[in-house]
């Protein structure tokens, strides 16, 4: 598997904070999904979100 990465522009706090925001978003839709489906590949995504999310906010940890 590869390793993803993530490139991000962010000019100010303002900006990281949108950006949290919607990760926290994201994982959180994806997490409801999971949830409701236990398909592994909407697992893996959960997990790829969760690592996007832990980037942006290092406070941030989530364990399946």
């Amino acid at each position: 598997m590869k390793t993803p990465y993530l490139i991000l522009r962010i000019q100010d706090e303002e900006e990281l904070r949108e950006e949290v925001r919607k990760k926290q978003d994201e994982f959180l839709d994806l997490y409801s999904l999971y949830k409701a489906t236990h398909s592994s590949w909407v697992k893996e995504e959960v997990r790829l979100k969760a690592y996007e999310l832990h980037l942006l906010d290092p406070g941030f940890s989530f364990q399946m």
